[in-house]
């Protein structure tokens, strides 16, 4: 055999053995921090022996002979299985991210820091607000976490291997990280005050007037709030657009990017059902994540009266929804507008001042100084810095605070370990009076065959109903008068329909005395659900399950016409088929359908040839990411027409005036909305063509 054949023998034999042996050792370090589920612990802190069963989709039931057994145990299960995930959610709340990720995050850090997501936590544990079932619950929990790093410490089990790249353990879990996880939740599902960004931004851009027709649902007649000159309010629009990025670049991390990520809940009455007994369904679209948002197990307990089954939160004990022996609950967003933003310009006005520290990896320490108003959170120029690159002008003279109710003091954990032993309706909302964040729709079905609604969560008294124009901070009438009443709180028991549907669209009519917001998801959803349940007189579970996977659109039903209107006289060769496509099409948007496929470039292309010339790039992106309330306003602006008479060549004739977006202000035409739906379907056919 020739050297030459030996080598090359010998070179792919080691290349062999090497590959082989970067895949073993590949497979044990993902692998070796895998729960054993076989196995049995003995672990100081329980009072009694705890069963931990896991089924064949590794699903957790846990039965405990005690409560604090019970959330102790809950505890470990968590950490066993989603450490890393609890480390990051608490460390991303209490701003120390840097101190394992870098500079690349030091951002999130002083936007969390300056919010006080932390502070908040450390106070609620120190007063009296939490209720001694509470505590007990939270502490008994975390014992349960700590009693997993006990155990990784005695290298009885390992961590994940994300701590191995990044070369840190984790510190002693606190009752205080538990409660930093539901504020960040919350301030996840707070996004209202998104739009009070877009329109200052859109405001300076184009004029107060044109701005509110891209804000859905505000009445003309409603007054503005702060009356400050065009260069101010690009100056006041920067600062906000500066903690916006901040806010989007952690929700880009963080995968909960978009307010389009919504949720839906039904129920139906015995009376409605083909069991004789309610039926609910709810499917929360958080987006997708890896590992899951939630955390599916089991809580048994015959003592505490506790068997319930759902979706927990990694870093909480209780479960979050899900259902018990008496009830079922589920949840979707109010979309509540808790939060607002107050400019003053009184140079007298005090602060109250703290200095934070925050850590970054390599041993850099950044300090970072807060202050709070008396309207709460200070936007401070570290913020604005880290994304204009110098200090704002504007923050030299106006202070601008942030207003936001998930910085008052509550008791979630209350309203979650009550739900747990909720028997009936009644059990069930006095449960949710502790409840204020993030601002939810509460659906319920018992075993006795009804249904119930209840909003819940800290709703701000505005005397001028309206939450998203900037507020004067020297005027006391624009100041929140309190939070409404929990009675006064939308509720809903035992409809005449037997049917309630929650799908984060608008919850009470005009009428409502209180104002909860405008930034409702488009209709659709909430249309096209109570659509499926009027379609006939029973339902059963099977029925349920297909209709959440249903995807015909309501939006697209109402859109279609105007775009088959204009098309009516499209004459060319290559449009003929796209168009018959449209014109035999139910909105139908399942992944095989050419039709949706049009439609949806369609949209895409009609919203920016809309809005983009007069919004300039940056500022239409930012518009577009707000997703309902564009989808919303586009089909208000294609059906805003009106019909004037006007003198032409002598002649009284009868014109048609769209509104003024459809118009091209780059070119010396005037383009009417036809001619832009035109082009945006030319340009959809185009796009689809070269895919």
């Amino acid at each position: 055999m020739k050297n030459s054949v030996k080598i090359i023998i010998g070179l792919s034999l080691s290349l062999l053995f090497i590959s082989i042996g970067a895949v073993v050792a590949l497979y044990v370090i993902l692998h070796k921090s895998l729960p054993k589920y076989d196995t049995a612990f003995e672990l100081q802190g329980l009072h009694a022996p705890v069963t931990i069963y896991y089924d064949e989709y590794a699903v957790a039931h846990i039965e405990a002979d005690n409560e604090d057994d019970l959330f102790f145990a809950q505890g470990f299960v968590h950490a066993r299985e989603r450490l890393w995930q609890m480390d990051i959610s608490r460390r991303a709340a209490k701003g120390e991210l840097a101190e394992i990720l870098g500079e690349s995050t030091l951002t999130f850090d002083k936007l969390f820091r300056t919010i006080g997501l932390r502070r908040l936590a450390d106070s609620l544990w120190k007063t009296s607000t939490l209720s001694e079932d509470s505590r007990r619950a939270l502490l008994a929990y975390t014992k349960g976490v700590n009693a997993y790093l006990q155990h990784v410490r005695e290298k009885k089990a390992s961590l994940p291997i994300e701590f191995d790249i990044l070369q840190y353990e984790p510190a002693e879990w606190k009752p205080e990280d538990c409660l930093a996880i539901v504020r960040l939740m919350g301030w996840e599902l707070n996004i209202a005050w998104h739009i009070d960004v877009a329109l200052a931004d859109v405001t300076a851009k184009v004029g107060y007037e044109k701005a509110l027709s891209l804000y859905p649902d505000y009445p003309k007649n409603k007054p503005t709030i702060v009356p400050v000159t065009v260069d101010s309010l690009k100056k006041m629009a920067n600062v906000l657009n500066a903690l916006h990025r901040a806010d989007k670049a952690y929700r880009e991390f963080s995968g909960t990017l978009g307010s389009h990520i919504g949720s839906n809940s039904w129920a139906v009455t015995r009376s409605k059902s083909a069991t004789g007994k309610a039926i609910l369904a709810n499917d929360p679209h958080l987006g997708f994540l890896a590992p899951a948002r939630w955390y599916e197990l089991q809580l048994y307990c015959e003592r505490a009266g506790i068997n319930a089954a759902g979706c927990s939160l990694p870093g909480v004990p209780f479960i979050v929804l899900g259902k018990t022996d008496n009830i079922a609950w589920g949840l979707t967003n109010m979309m509540i507008d808790d939060c607002d933003f107050f400019v003053s310009l009184d140079s007298s006005e005090t602060f109250q001042e703290m200095f934070e520290e925050i850590k970054v990896k390599g041993g850099i320490t950044v300090p970072l100084k807060v202050r709070l108003s008396k309207h709460g959170v200070v936007i401070p120029n570290d913020i604005y810095a880290g994304y204009q690159g110098s200090s704002s002008p504007l923050l030299g003279s106006y202070v601008i605070s942030m207003k936001w109710t998930g910085l008052e003091q509550s008791d979630e954990a209350r309203t979650f370990l009550e739900l747990l032993k909720a028997k009936n309706w009644q059990d069930f909302r006095n449960a949710l009076r502790h409840y204020a964040l993030p601002g939810q729709n509460f659906l319920y079905a018992d075993r006795e065959g009804n249904i119930g609604y209840q909003a819940a969560g800290k709703l701000p008294i505005r005397r001028d109903q309206q939450g998203f124009l900037l507020r004067n901070a020297s005027k006391p009438e624009q100041d929140w008068q309190g939070y409404v009443p929990f009675e006064e709180l939308p509720s809903l028991y035992n409809p005449s329909t037997d049917m309630i549907v929650t799908a984060n669209n608008k919850i009470m009519p005009d009428s409502y005395k209180y104002y909860i917001s405008s930034l409702w998801e488009p209709s659709s959803r909430a249309e096209r659900i109570t659509e499926l349940l009027q379609s006939k007189d029973k339902f059963t579970s099977s029925d349920f399950e297909r209709m959440q996977s249903d995807v015909v659109s309501p939006h697209a039903r109402q859109m279609l016409p105007f775009l088959l209107s204009a098309l009516a006289s499209d004459v060319l060769p290559e449009h003929q088929k796209p168009i018959q496509f449209l014109r035999n099409w139910n909105a139908d948007f399942t992944e095989t359908s050419i039709a949706a496929t049009i439609y949806a470039q369609w949209f895409k292309q009609l919203l920016r040839n809309t809005l983009r010339d007069e919004l300039g790039e940056e500022l239409f992106q930012n518009y577009l990411s707000l997703v309902n309330a564009p989808t919303r306003v586009m089909a208000k602006l294609l059906a805003d027409s009106t019909l004037s008479t006007e003198l032409r060549d002598s002649l009284m004739v009868q014109v048609v005036r769209y509104n003024s977006w459809f118009d091209n202000v780059q070119t010396p035409e005037i383009e009417t909305r036809d001619d832009i739906v035109r082009k945006s379907f030319d340009e959809a056919i185009a796009i689809c063509e070269k895919s």
